[in-house]
């Protein structure tokens, strides 16, 4: 099959590098960081509240108990991405980006959440913050600060696979082979009880990363037959992986049950909407109050649970929708301070440090996303 020429969304600056502007796509971020916020307020069981938001309005229940998607979705928008990341870069390139990215404002947000929750009464182990600083807690069955923290290791291992992925050679042909293959190998490594092998491979959400992989694919290379094969093979095996899993984890944080046809739908939505904001002509949208939401999703995210909790604690006896309301402008604002004092300053000195020790390795021909894009 003739494949047509890839959508007029690479373009060449004056030194040759490639430029992207994914505006709705930081808008979709946001929206997922938002809707894991709903969750938490208002479908999550927790002792925040007194009286569950599920007795109180068991009708938002229904609906915000499928806030835990934004996660998913958020997986299939880092495999797209990342590999825009990844496509072309150096490995101490693609190291100093991702670290000056993920950690000045993941340090901040541990010991704000950390000294919040102090201040609030719990018995919060100094060795516990320490070790969460390093963001690998999880390989160290140290507890998380902050239960949002689980995905960030997630994310991890999904980096280490392309840090390997970029030592190899990045091509379309490997990309398209490498996302077929991964979630299945992941799987019979799952089934097959060589659990090592299967958490390396993040096989329940596998499918979600390589999908992501396969649409910048699709936006890089134009469209064609083998492509979108196996992109469909991805979605059908997310059905069999993710989707599961999504349901069992509405279920174990909210008592809710979810039918497998919600569950699958659920993460078809995820697919579509990133394909609906990078192949169709919405992906020219470029509003600049996009980009600000997206660079403020990676802070909300991170500050959110914990501390709006706390806030709900001491504000709930105003009623369940101040208190909610209160938690999200409170999250907000943190996300905004972090933002703007931490990521902007922190991050780029840190992603110069890095490169310098590298030996000041410059950066290669692909220019990321707009840094609200990568997370």
């Amino acid at each position: 099959m003739v494949e047509t020429a890839p959508p007029p969304l690479l373009r060449r600056t004056q030194n040759g590098r490639a430029k992207n502007r994914y505006g709705l796509l930081d808008g979709l971020r946001f929206g997922a960081a938002f809707v894991v916020l709903a969750f938490h307020y208002t479908a999550r069981e927790t002792s925040a509240w007194t009286v569950p938001v599920a007795e109180r309005a068991p009708g938002l229940f229904d609906v915000t108990k499928y806030g835990v998607l934004g996660v998913d979705l958020f997986f299939v928008i880092s495999g797209f991405v990342i590999l825009m990341t990844a496509w072309d870069r150096s490995l101490p390139d693609f190291t100093a980006s991702r670290v000056a990215r993920l950690f000045p404002a993941y340090w901040v947000c541990v010991l704000l959440t950390a000294a919040v929750l102090v201040l609030d009464g719990a018995n919060l182990m100094t060795s516990r913050v320490l070790v969460n600083l390093t963001m690998v807690q999880s390989a160290f069955a140290v507890p998380h600060v902050d239960g949002v923290y689980w995905t960030l290791w997630v994310e991890m291992r999904f980096y280490a696979l392309m840090a390997l992925f970029i030592l190899v050679g990045i091509t379309k042909n490997r990309i398209i082979c490498f996302a077929v293959l991964w979630p299945v190998v992941g799987a019979i490594a799952e089934t097959t009880h060589l659990d090592f092998l299967a958490y390396a491979l993040v096989w329940q959400h596998a499918a979600l990363f390589a999908g992501g992989m396969l649409l910048f694919v699709i936006v890089r290379e134009g469209h064609s037959l083998v492509l979108w094969l196996a992109f469909a093979a991805d979605v059908l095996m997310a059905f069999a992986s993710s989707a599961p899993e999504l349901a069992a984890r509405i279920s174990s944080t909210s008592g809710a049950g979810v039918p497998s046809t919600a569950a699958w739908g659920g993460v078809l939505l995820c697919y579509a909407l990133v394909a609906l904001v990078t192949l169709t002509p919405l992906r020219r949208v470029s509003w600049k109050w996009l980009s600000v939401a997206g660079a403020l999703t990676y802070p909300l995210y991170l500050l959110h649970e914990q501390i709006g909790w706390a806030v709900i604690r001491h504000t709930e006896q105003l009623g369940w929708v101040p208190a909610a309301t209160l938690a999200t402008l409170v999250s907000l604002a943190l996300a905004i301070g972090v933002h703007y004092l931490v990521e902007r300053r922190g991050g780029p000195a840190l992603r110069r440090a890095i490169r310098k020790g590298f030996g000041d390795a410059p950066p290669t021909t692909v220019e990321s996303a707009p840094r609200s894009a990568s997370r």
